[in-house]
């Protein structure tokens, strides 16, 4: 019917600017000017319609109007006008009065709610798609958290149940001492699986509240961390590159040096060592970064170890009987990714001794991300 001149379809965005159309009814509409410069029953009443924006589902009708072209005046014909959403523009609908019979008149109709019906799935899908998008992603951590709670919080609760034995059979033959003993070993068993759950807890919800981006010296930034940690008399730190003040979040980038900073420490395995932290501004394909290199002169990480490190509760053999609870490098991949940056490790140990982890931390698009 588009093609006998019955109906016609007029698309224009929220401008009022026309960009497409369909159907011999509306030949004379002329793309990329003003509908009303085409439809002057529009005329006076632009605002109106394009006032309707975002409005969905209201229909805003014109019948009966009398439209006039350079080749002569037209059949009259019924406008109906609505917003689509989903498209981002109107949709105007051209239907001839006069030709109109009853079957035509229900086709309009139909066609009507047609339109709207599809706008309303258009926009209910997109809906479920980003629900759907996040409930994969919460579901998705709370199996990786489930296997961590699993795996790992199975050998401080086997060393709790064998003191409990352990305490049932000296109480049974009370030695004071030894008893004692026991008790203390208890209580250090139930400070690490606190210490670990409140580690988990910090990784679940890092990056989860909502920050307002602030002007950060990332120069003062480092600085302050480095001297705030504990560190040993022989352990030197230098800083290097450019430190710029960036417009940025102040805490996630705060935890990340602080914990790079902090494993470098900890991993190192002599009384003196050198830390350098250097700073860079550089640009790639997927936009501006700042990028931050800590770089130790300690024992390395094996190539076949770097992914593991990066993972919650994950030490290599070595470091096993350091504090804390592994967590570091998570936390920092964790920030970093969920922010639109990067974390990589270079090390050729064992046959160089030395490490860098290096972290692309995303420059801009704070507004959205935060």
């Amino acid at each position: 019917m588009a093609e006998r001149g019955i109906f016609g379809l007029v698309w224009f965005d929220g401008d009022g600017i026309v960009t497409g159309r369909y159907g011999r009814l509306v030949d004379y509409v002329a793309i990329g000017e003003p509908v009303s410069n085409s439809v002057f029953a529009l005329i006076g009443i632009d605002q109106l319609v394009l006032k309707q924006r975002g409005e969905r589902g209201v229909l805003l009708e014109l019948p009966n109007v009398s439209i006039v072209i350079a080749a002569g005046a037209t059949p009259r014909v019924n406008l109906t006008i609505l917003w689509i959403s989903e498209q981002d523009k109107f949709l105007m609908l051209v239907g001839r009065t006069a030709s109109q019979s009853d079957l035509e008149v229900e086709l309009s109709r139909q066609t009507r709610a047609r339109l709207m019906a599809e706008a309303e799935v258009v926009a209910k899908s997109n809906e479920l798609a980003r629900v759907n998008a996040g409930l994969e992603q919460a579901n998705g951590d709370l199996e990786q958290y489930a296997s961590i709670i699993s795996h790992d919080l199975k050998a401080p609760m086997r060393a709790l149940r064998y003191l409990v034995e352990d305490i049932e059979m000296e109480v049974a033959d009370p030695k004071p001492e030894a008893v004692q003993a026991k008790f203390d070993a208890l209580k250090a068993q139930t400070r690490r699986m606190a210490d670990m759950l409140t580690a988990l807890l910090d990784y679940s919800s890092v990056t989860s509240k909502r920050l307002v981006a602030e002007a950060v010296d990332t120069r003062a930034l480092a600085d302050a961390v480095i001297a705030s940690m504990p560190t040993r008399t022989g352990m030197k730190f230098s800083m290097a590159g450019d430190w710029p003040i960036l417009e940025t979040l102040r805490a996630p980038l705060d935890l990340v040096v602080r914990n790079l900073v902090d494993n470098a420490i900890k991993h190192h395995d002599r009384e003196s060592g050198a830390i350098t932290l250097t700073g860079s501004l550089t640009a790639s394909t997927g936009g501006d970064f700042f990028q931050i290199a800590v770089e130790d002169d300690g024992p390395g990480i094996p190539a076949d170890a770097h992914d593991a490190v990066l993972m919650p509760f994950r030490r290599l053999l070595a470091a096993r009987n350091l504090e804390g609870q592994g967590m570091g490098l998570a936390l920092v991949r964790r920030t970093v990714e969920r922010l639109g940056g990067t974390i990589s490790i270079m090390s050729s140990a064992p046959s160089a001794r030395g490490t860098t982890v290096c972290v692309l931390w995303p420059t801009g698009l704070w507004d959205d991300r935060s």
